[in-house]
């Protein structure tokens, strides 16, 4: 009885080591098919300031990072380069072991094959924008069409902050359905970027103390 034990945690250990490896090398098998994709809305199409927005809000150290970040405040759990994990490397994502699978290919697929700007590039794309008359809406141009009617060039700083807004919580926060909730991240976001406040710790991704009126 001692024995099976010992054994039996040791085999489980063993078998989720080989499951993770396996989903690695799967992944990287994938990552070719990734660079492949389309990308209509190219980098020298979004401003140095609105990129830098982005990345204030969704993955403040992004380009300091290797896939994992564990203690940037305001990032939470999931960067940008782990977002285009579950996008691109999961059928259906489910937390628990598929999160320390996320984690391994930001790290070791995602970080070493695809560069910064590659990865950029492809979350203007194809970042997650919700649902909206029963269909997805895929990619900062498709929002942009989608909840203002506009191209995305012909956003003013308002309108591509409340896209911003929408990525923690995309049906939550969209500003047809929820006008108010998205304008109160927006004007939080906004004295994030002026440096009224910031967050204050790793997990404080709805930023506290950046509220309106405290």
């Amino acid at each position: 009885m001692r024995r099976f034990l010992v054994l039996a945690p040791l085999t489980l250990l063993i078998a989720v080591i080989a499951y993770e490896g396996y989903a690695v090398t799967r992944a990287h098998a994938r990552t070719p098919e990734v660079l492949a994709l389309p990308r209509p809305l190219t980098l020298d199409r979004v401003s140095p300031d609105r990129q830098a927005a982005l990345l204030t809000v969704d993955d403040p150290n992004f380009y300091g990072h290797h896939g994992l970040d564990f203690a940037t405040p305001g990032q939470g759990n999931t960067n940008l380069t782990q977002s285009l994990v579950k996008r691109f490397y999961f059928k259906r994502f489910q937390p628990g072991f598929q999160k320390i699978e996320q984690m391994l290919i930001a790290r070791y697929v995602v970080t070493p094959a695809i560069s910064k700007r590659d990865q950029l590039e492809l979350f203007y794309n194809y970042a997650y924008f919700g649902s909206l008359r029963g269909r997805e809406v895929i990619g900062f141009p498709a929002a942009a069409r989608a909840y203002f009617g506009r191209e995305f060039a012909a956003l003013d700083e308002r309108q591509y902050l409340a896209l911003v807004a929408m990525l923690i919580a995309p049906n939550a926060l969209d500003p047809l359905r929820h006008p108010r909730e998205n304008a109160e991240r927006v004007q939080r976001i906004q004295a994030l970027l002026e440096a009224r406040c910031r967050p204050a710790d790793r997990g404080d991704i709805w930023y506290a103390g950046c509220a309106v009126n405290r």
